[in-house]
């Protein structure tokens, strides 16, 4: 018959390491030292490898202790997640969240579906914080975090929400100048830049195995998609933007694609959440609300 394991232990375990001492891990779960220190031996000898290092004033994990702390302490914090959702699941949903989002996504996009949730959700209180510049959430303390693009590494949990794809644009009284035989033609035309492609200075267009390298003329730059939309529109200039940001200005005419049958790079909009933190009843209820109606 299979052996059952004490998992109760992780805990005394995970404590100690965290403490350093058993003393302090004795304080921090509320027992004595000596229930402490016989559950760290029952715990070895049923894994059958020392955790800790014991000298006269502190514990330090062994190699084995390490790898053992983190993977008891991921579990541990599982479990207290389960717990958790369990508890909240019927729970109305309250409290703050704190958010983060790119400028333009929060104003464009973000905002109605905030007014959206908080009609249906009318004790969350949602504080928006948009800026173009990224945060650590985990130290800024936000609950939640919009990132546009090519996600970088993080040790963040991240859900992709939708797809987008880059595109190149124009206005309508403009569209027959740009719109000649093919991308190429547009190398050193006047050109407005996002200033979140700050270092990008070329353009890759691809259609099937034909690939063009542009590098147009930039006579303007802004840090947000209205003031580019307005340049593009009033002016003899193109841009690229995620076409997310201008689907109303290519269905009303003001601002026409170049070149369709090409594509640039594609990208997405992820949801990006602390690692490890509990998630509230009210940050659940945002994403699955986000899931299914944000950008919609």
């Amino acid at each position: 018959m299979a052996r059952r394991n004490n998992f109760n232990r992780l805990a005394h375990f995970v404590a100690t390491v965290d403490a350093g001492t058993i003393t302090g891990a004795a304080d921090a779960l509320g027992i004595s030292k000596a229930v402490v220190s016989k559950q760290l031996q029952l715990l070895e000898a049923d894994i059958g490898t020392p955790l800790l290092l014991r000298n006269t004033r502190h514990l330090q994990p062994t190699e084995a202790g390490r790898a053992f702390y983190e993977d008891a302490k991921s579990a541990l914090i599982q479990a207290n997640n389960a717990y958790e959702r369990v508890q909240e699941r019927d729970m109305k949903p309250r409290g703050a969240l704190r958010i983060t989002a790119p400028v333009d996504f929060g104003v464009s996009y973000l905002a109605p579906f905030v007014a959206l949730f908080q009609d249906s959700y009318p004790d969350v209180v949602v504080k928006l914080h948009l800026a173009d510049s990224l945060v650590d959430i985990i130290e800024d303390r936000f609950d939640l975090a919009f990132r546009i693009g090519q996600l970088s590494d993080s040790s963040n949990r991240a859900r992709k929400l939708v797809s987008f794809e880059e595109i190149a644009v124009c206005s309508a009284s403009s569209a027959a100048r740009f719109q000649s035989h093919c991308p190429g033609d547009l190398e050193g035309t006047p050109f407005v830049r996002s200033q979140a492609f700050a270092s990008k200075t070329e353009w890759i267009f691809r259609k099937g195995d034909d690939e063009r390298i542009i590098c147009p003329h930039i006579v303007a730059e802004a840090n947000i998609t209205l003031a580019i939309r307005a340049l593009v529109v009033a002016g003899f200039c193109f841009t690229v933007v995620p076409d997310f940001l201008v689907r109303d200005q290519l269905e009303d005419g003001s601002l026409v694609r170049l070149f369709p049958e090409w594509s640039l790079r594609n990208g997405g909009i992820y949801a990006m959440t602390p690692p490890n933190r509990i998630r509230s009843n009210a940050l659940q209820r945002f994403l699955e609300m986000a899931d299914s109606e944000l950008l919609r």
